[in-house]
Parts: C-alpha cells; structure tokens; sequence
C-alpha cells in the first residue's frame, strides 16, 4: 500500500494543475471455478468519469511507439463513461464485429456504517447498497473527495477503495493512483472500438442481437458450407452438417459457460 499512499497523498497539491486523476483497481472475479484478477482503470477528468480495462491503455501506448494499431477486446464487459457527478451512465458492449452502447441511470441508495478501517495512514468508512440483483459492501476514503468509484459504483462522500459483493463473486481493490497533465484520450477504444461507432440500442435490443447469436453461432460457417467453400477450426477440416452442429453447440456452451454478468437484474436470458 506504500506506493498507493504516496501518490494519493500527492493528489491534492496537484489537482488544480492535472487534468486526468486515474485510479487503479484490482479486479477478482470468481466464476467457474476459476478466479481470474485484471486490472481496470477509473479516469476522472473536468466532464467526465471512465471505467475500462487496463489493457486498452498498454495496447494504445503500444500503438503510438509503434504506429501500428493494436487492438484489444474487453475481457471484463465493464466499459463505462458518464458525465462526472451523475449516475448517468453509459456502457458499452463489443459483439463480434458490432459495437453497442446502452444508456442507463443508476443510481444507488447507500447505508453509511460507522464501521471503519485503517489501510496505510487512510481512514476507510464501510458503506452498503444493493444495485444490479447484487448486495454491495463498500470501504471508502472520506478524505479522498471524489464521490466515485470502479464500474458504475458512486454517489458515496469519499473515493471507493474496495467494494465486493456478499458472496465474492466481485472484488475490486485500489492498488494504484496517478494524475494525467492532460485529459487521456479514450475516443479509439471506449467511445469508439478503433474507428467502429457505437450503435444505440436499449436493453431489450441488445438481448435480441445477443440471443441471434447465441441461437445460430454458425451461420455464415452454414452458408460457406453450402457454397462448397473450406471451413477448417482448429486445424480440423468440416465436411458435414453434423460436424457444423456440434460445433454450434460447442459455442452456445461456451457462451453460457464464460457468461459472468455483474448485473444480475439485466442478465441476458440464455435458455437453460
């Protein structure tokens, strides 16, 4: 915690000169068994506050050393811009080769505890909420101003340092924080997935390219097949309608297998 408390302390004599306060958070989530932690990043800048993968910023700084355009795709499905000191939120969704984004106010209802905690020379403060299907602790810093926090979590009077669901499944924990001279350009992978535009849907639209999907995971590989073209996954070549099927239901599995949402209450409805 050493080099969290050193940079954070340093945030106040700069913050009228940084333009982009970025945050750090461990993200562990729990799922299949399997307990996979990644890094997320939180940007507060002058108008706006965001929340994305950390990946997209070393694949950009890769690009810029470069001049090639590397790419990445989120693995967490917890892209998310809004306007600062609001709870309205956009999130954003890659599928495929489309590009979604669903507008959404979320906002929460904390229970403040007079529980606290000390990490390093910070004070944290417990709050509870339920959002998303979920019930949310939170450990927040009342000296920290920002009333934000990892993924759509805000509206507490202090920085969220750590927040976790009551089962684990979620876990986010503040490892890093830095100030930006200049407000961080996100355009090439948050409000654009490198030059794809976001199309506009609501919820309900979504489930509907989602489902389409889920329901014929194979049909452009269906049509190459009947034109007589190669199909050939993983090194084995399909021959036949019966291959093609299993194949279908090999992906469907895997959808519902690696399928984690944070929000329970607008979970994709995949068939049992």
């Amino acid at each position: 915690m050493k080099k969290i408390i050193f940079i954070l302390s340093l945030l106040f004599f700069v913050k009228s000169f940084s333009q982009t306060h970025r945050f750090i958070y461990e993200l562990q989530i729990k799922s299949n068994s399997q307990i996979p932690k990644t890094n997320m990043v939180l940007d507060i800048d002058k108008e706006y506050v965001k929340f994305y993968d950390y990946d997209f910023i070393k694949n950009d700084s890769l690009s810029k050393k470069t001049g090639h355009n590397y790419q990445t795709n989120t693995q967490t499905d917890q892209l998310i811009l809004r306007k600062i000191n609001t709870f309205e939120n956009k999130a954003f969704h890659d599928n495929m080769f489309d590009y979604f984004v669903i507008s959404s106010k979320d906002e929460m209802i904390w229970k403040i505890d007079n529980d606290t905690k000390k990490v390093g020379e910070y004070t944290l403060q417990k709050a509870t909420t339920n959002f998303g299907g979920r019930n949310w602790t939170a450990w927040f810093c009342p000296s920290i101003l920002f009333q934000e926090g990892p993924y759509k979590f805000r509206g507490l009077p202090g920085l969220i340092f750590q927040l976790s669901d009551d089962k684990n499944n979620f876990e986010y924990s503040l490892v890093k924080s830095t100030n930006l001279n200049e407000t961080f350009d996100t355009s090439n992978f948050l409000e654009t997935h490198y030059g794809i535009k976001p199309v506009s849907v609501n919820l309900k639209q979504f489930y509907k390219v989602k489902l389409d999907y889920y329901h014929d995971p194979v049909s452009e590989m269906r049509n190459n097949l009947k034109n007589g073209g190669t199909i050939i996954i993983n090194g084995s070549k399909i021959t036949s309608q019966e291959q093609l099927d299993q194949q279908r239901k090999f992906v469907q599995e895997n959808i519902k297998k690696y399928y984690y949402p944070i929000e329970l209450d607008k979970a994709i409805p995949y068939p049992n």
